[in-house]
């Protein structure tokens, strides 16, 4: 996700990146990169916990602390007297109410809050083929910052979509959910086929020609096996159960989904992944 985002902004020679990794040799510390940028983006791993609870915001929490040490000041006050505050944008799938929080604990940074729509295997094409933008913002003129930001490299008629930090936190989320459902619901619909004799190729051509239901429905997928796995939707799917458990909301339909994929999957490829799972 960092490596996509900071090749995208590369893309157009004026914005200058600075990377800092504390996984690797940077040449710059946090406290330089973010001394010498305009824009922090935020890109660091939102592991899920070992006994599929939930997901854990100790990472995000962590740094976002550490770059509010050094951008402080830099926010309402400074966004006020000058367009060149400092923005602090989360970029990591962070838990509905997570940039709220730093928002509030950290007032004097500008919060911004930018989902990322990235598949796994295609990350920086996809960063730069993006079918929208969403952007969450502690304040309108915060969110029109970051909305000039990606108009240095996205075509003029890219929609965007800017709206407070919680619902753009929610959008990845929401986004996410609904098309790990549609995975499971084509396979339920494939072994449907092979038990009345339908052929399921036709049926998915036919289903995916209408426009309110998209593409994406080949059974199996990708990796050859029916249900889904990968990096981000398992954990996602995970995250929001567990804040919907805490918040005591009915959600039986997607956590009978998540039930149904555990069963159905072979290849829990997301449980053999460095940075998936962090104990409680």
């Amino acid at each position: 996700m960092g490596q996509a985002t900071g090749k995208g902004l590369a893309t157009n020679k004026k914005n200058k990146i600075f990377v800092y990794d504390k996984q690797r040799t940077s040449p710059l510390t946090l406290e330089e990169v973010v001394e010498k940028s305009e824009f922090i983006f935020i890109c660091v791993p939102t592991p899920m916990h070992s006994d599929y609870s939930g997901m854990s915001m100790a990472i995000v929490e962590e740094v976002a602390g550490q770059i509010a040490k050094v951008a402080k000041g830099t926010g309402k006050q400074s966004l006020a007297k000058s367009e060149f505050g400092k923005i602090a944008i989360v970029k990591s799938t962070v838990l509905p109410g997570t940039t709220a929080g730093f928002i509030k604990k950290y007032p004097k940074v500008n919060w911004a809050m930018n989902p990322e729509f990235l598949t796994q295997n295609n990350a920086n094409k996809d960063f730069l083929n993006t079918a929208r933008t969403v952007i969450g913002a502690s304040s309108k003129k915060v969110g029109e910052r970051v909305k000039k930001l990606f108009e240095t490299i996205y075509p003029k008629n890219l929609p965007y979509y800017i709206m407070d930090v919680t619902s753009a936190e929610l959008t990845k989320y929401m986004s996410n959910n609904m098309l790990a459902s549609k995975v499971l619901i084509a396979d339920e619909f494939y072994f449907l086929a092979k038990k009345v004799g339908a052929n399921y190729d036709d049926v998915r051509k036919a289903v995916e020609a209408d426009p309110r239901i998209g593409t994406h429905l080949r059974v199996p997928g990708p990796d050859g096996d029916v249900g889904f796995g990968g990096a981000c939707f398992p954990k996602d799917m995970i995250g929001i159960l567990g804040l919907a458990k805490k918040l005591k909301v009915n959600m039986s339909a997607l956590s009978a989904i998540w039930q149904e994929n555990l069963k159905i999957r072979k290849n829990r490829d997301w449980e053999h992944m460095t940075s998936a799972f962090r104990k409680k």
